[in-house]
């Protein structure tokens, strides 16, 4: 059991030195999340709630929507999204 936590013990600190020579943390890469990911609720949420203040949503669409009081049937704006969301954190791993 002892060889077990040292070994442990050795890991964790060969870890550190990597992270300390390269100068990343494992939570390098949740930047990006962080930053986009209030965005992307704020965008949702607004969105959401703005076909009940505005009564030209109902009527007057962008593109492939014609009334943007329901549902993507294409799921274009999803899939916009987890790519963009994709891309951020590949974006975010390559110059970090």
């Amino acid at each position: 059991m002892g060889s077990d936590a040292l070994s442990m013990a050795e890991c964790q600190n060969e870890m550190q030195k990597l992270f300390k020579e390269y100068g990343v943390t494992p939570f390098t890469p949740l930047k990006g999340i962080f930053i986009q990911g209030p965005i992307f609720v704020s965008f949702f949420l607004a969105i959401s709630t703005m076909v009940e203040k505005m009564e030209s949503f109902k009527f007057v669409g962008a593109y492939w929507f014609t009334d943007l009081s329901t549902p993507d049937s294409l799921y274009i704006f999803p899939v916009m999204t987890v790519l963009t969301f994709l891309l951020t954190v590949e974006v975010s791993i390559l110059f970090c």
